[in-house]
């Protein structure tokens, strides 16, 4: 399959609607470049925490660079899902949560990705999330992803576990697991 075949294929079929657990629904898409101010506005409601937990170093702005790689994650080798909510009574959506993947070069594994919005965690947007980049990366080839997690981030940890997502040391750094899953 050639990469617009998969990318009209991704389009199409990661679009899906899901209830929070605690009332409401979210939709999750493919990103575009069109949401380039969602995308600074979850960064900006991001708690420092949260940030930190992220980037694993403390981020006041998200860099230029950064962000039009993000909004411009839409190939086989590059890809992220947003989830979007659409508060009752609203006109206009708020981005809750990113993920995406990275392909390792010459290979068939890529690393994740995972933000979400500090107000809807524990809502199922993250699970929802992973198990749709881990969906993404399987249809364009890849065979495992994976991603670093710091260890004091216990709420990554949990979905991880709970997602089938194997937790190792990393050797470079004893505070952060690195955290695989097979795409098979």
């Amino acid at each position: 399959m050639d990469t617009i075949s998969i990318n009209n294929a991704l389009q199409s079929s990661f679009i899906k609607k899901w209830s929070l657990v605690h009332g409401g629904e979210y939709e999750i898409r493919p990103i575009t470049p069109d949401d380039r101010e969602a995308v600074l506005d979850l960064f900006q409601h991001l708690s420092s925490q949260s940030r930190y937990f992220r980037y694993a170093h403390a981020m006041s702005t998200l860099p230029e660079d950064l962000l039009e790689q993000i909004i411009h994650a839409s190939n086989p080798n590059d890809f992220a899902l947003a989830a979007f909510i659409r508060q009752e009574g609203e006109s206009t959506e708020s981005l809750v949560g990113i993920s995406r993947y990275v392909r390792d070069a010459n290979s068939t594994r890529g690393e994740f990705s995972l933000s979400v919005s500090d107000d809807y965690h524990h809502e199922g947007i993250g699970s929802h999330l992973m198990q749709g980049i881990l969906d993404c990366a399987r249809l364009n080839g890849l065979s495992e992803i994976y991603g670093f997690v710091i260890k004091e981030n216990h709420d990554m940890l949990v979905l991880m576990r709970h997602l089938g997502y194997e937790l190792h040391t990393d050797e470079d750094d004893a505070k952060m697991y690195i955290a695989t899953n097979s795409t098979a």
